[in-house]
């Protein structure tokens, strides 16, 4: 536990320099609700950075940066979808983490483990984009885009079924690229 807490203190100054602008989170929801106004971001949030410090073989980029539609994948998306909602007991953190495979959390922690979990069941990782978005009460909020070859399909804890990414009334304030550590406006 140590071992993991002075590398991620290490990283957390190595990084200090290219995301002090981002790490002002208001810590309810953390980045999802971090939405800094001022420039197009180049490098991912930091609860991303440090996220991919501790689960390296999550964020590979993969060369399909999107996945071809079929039944069998709006099966499989559908269902991760459904059984992570139900999996994770919605929670506000205290300190934002980015975590998978989590009992309780929030809307980040939904995100990770349903990209983490579609990663395993074969969905190439660059076609799967973590996106930060405002609700329609103003609220910030994360979700994760699935790009196919049907369009982009969005997994949501807010919402029982996937969605087309137009249908989700949301403003879309910052998305990850095919590399998840760089992320556009």
């Amino acid at each position: 536990m140590i071992k993991k807490t002075v590398m991620i203190l290490a990283a957390v100054l190595a990084l200090g320099a290219t995301t002090a602008s981002q790490s002002y989170a208001s810590q309810i929801g953390g980045f999802a609700r971090q939405l800094d106004a001022k420039a197009s971001r180049a490098n991912a949030p930091l609860q991303m950075q440090l996220f991919c410090l501790q689960h390296p073989q999550d964020c590979k980029p993969s060369k399909a940066k999107v996945v071809s539609y079929s039944p069998k994948i709006e099966k499989t998306i559908r269902s991760i979808n459904a059984a992570v909602n139900r999996e994770i007991k919605p929670r506000r953190e205290k300190r934002d983490i980015w975590s998978v495979n989590v009992k309780e959390g929030d809307c980040d922690d939904y995100v990770m483990t349903k990209r983490q979990r579609l990663i395993r069941a074969g969905i190439p990782a660059s076609a799967l984009r973590v996106a930060v978005v405002r609700t329609r009460m103003g609220e910030g909020h994360a979700v994760l885009v699935v790009k196919t070859t049907a369009g982009d399909f969005v997994l949501d804890n807010l919402r029982r079924n996937v969605v087309k990414r137009h249908s989700t009334g949301y403003q879309y304030v910052s998305v990850s690229s095919g590399n998840p550590l760089k992320w556009t406006r």
